[in-house]
């Protein structure tokens, strides 16, 4: 910017110098030739001749006035005054004349100078105004290619940030469909277990969730003793939750007291059977041992298959065989009185094949 404001000014000293000669040197030979100019000065000349010579005449008379009042008048002084002036005054005119001579050689010996400095002045200026013009041109070329390089890199850091936001979004759709897909696996295994458990008979579904699933199970019909056995309370439902871990383990949790859940298989098939099956078999023993504690004070232990009746006087702990009461029967397996253990063999009910209330009722009249 500098160098262009520098340019500028010397270009514009350069045209004040040529302004008073035109443009060109075409247009100054046609206007003023050299011819001209020496006839102009010639009669210049001869104009500067003339009035001289007035001058001198003027001189003269009025010399000769004042010499005439002031002296007596001397012809042959005066005549001789004159003479000597009028060969001083055609001196003078001899170098005037000499003196222009001399001029008009130097005139015309420096206008072709003048005009070539003229002439090599005009393409100067001419070459300045083409250089300063491609120097803006460059220079407005270069502040376009700033300006758009500027523009560039906004544009690519707009495009960068519009990689990283995309990206974003891919790991956060991946995220989502990783979500979305396991939601899908748990609501089909859902979905496929509540089909699962309706077509088995005596099987329920009450509420289902994406971890867990809740199931009534109904027992079946049983089998009947080879002894009648006393009237004894239906069979209740039983109801227990299948709940997933995260590794895809099933977990059982059974919501009575009376039953534990036996140990879950690989899969949600196998496992409600082993449950259908298991609460098949203990539902009778399990549906009497719920009419019992309404009269005695009793407490069943699952794992052990063994059943505690608490007595002031004992504790009786009685032993249920597997299969009871259709295959198994009830045995006295130990007893604790005030007076330490006793012979468990001491003591049994009447009946051949004695049902757990058959023992409670003939336990409960002993004191002991």
């Amino acid at each position: 910017m500098a160098a262009a404001g520098r340019a500028r000014g010397l270009l514009a000293q350069l045209d004040e110098a040529l302004a008073f000669e035109g443009p060109t040197r075409e247009e100054l030979e046609a206007e003023l030739p050299a011819k001209v100019l020496v006839e102009h000065a010639v009669d210049t000349r001869k104009k500067q001749k003339w009035m001289c010579s007035q001058l001198h005449v003027v001189k003269f008379l009025l010399e000769f006035l004042d010499q005439r009042d002031s002296a007596p008048f001397d012809q042959k002084t005066t005549e001789a005054a004159v003479r000597n002036e009028m060969m001083q005054a055609k001196q003078q005119w001899k170098e005037l004349k000499a003196g222009y001579q001399q001029q008009v050689v130097a005139i015309e010996g420096a206008v072709p100078r003048v005009l070539a400095q003229l002439e090599k002045g005009q393409h100067l200026a001419q070459r300045l105004k083409e250089a300063l013009v491609r120097y803006e041109a460059q220079e407005q070329l270069e502040e376009r290619k700033q300006q758009l390089e500027e523009q560039a890199a906004l544009l690519r850091s707009r495009v960068q940030a519009q990689r990283q936001e995309l990206h974003r979004l891919q790991g956060e759709l991946q995220s989502q469909e990783c979500v979305a897909s396991g939601w899908r696996e748990k609501v089909e295994r859902s979905s496929a277990l509540c089909q699962l458990l309706e077509t088995l008979q005596g099987v329920r579904v009450v509420s289902a969730s994406a971890d867990e699933i809740d199931v009534e199970l109904t027992p079946g019909p049983q089998q009947t003793t080879p002894d009648p056995q006393p009237a004894t309370l239906d069979p209740q439902l039983l109801r227990f939750t299948l709940c997933w871990a995260e590794d895809g383990s099933i977990r059982v949790q059974s919501h009575s007291p009376l039953f534990p859940p036996p140990r879950p298989c690989a899969d949600v098939r196998g496992t409600v059977l082993e449950l259908q099956q298991s609460y098949g078999q203990l539902a009778p023993l399990l549906a009497e041992i719920q009419a019992l504690q309404t009269r005695f004070s009793i407490d069943w232990q699952p794992q052990e298959h063994q059943l505690r009746f608490l007595q002031p006087s004992a504790i009786w702990t009685l032993a249920v065989e597997p299969g009871y009461p259709v295959w198994g029967g009830v045995r006295l397996l130990a007893v604790q009185g005030q007076r330490g253990p006793g012979d468990p063999g001491a003591w049994k009910p009447p009946q051949e094949t004695p049902s757990l209330r058959d023992w409670l009722e003939y336990l409960s009249t002993l004191d002991i």
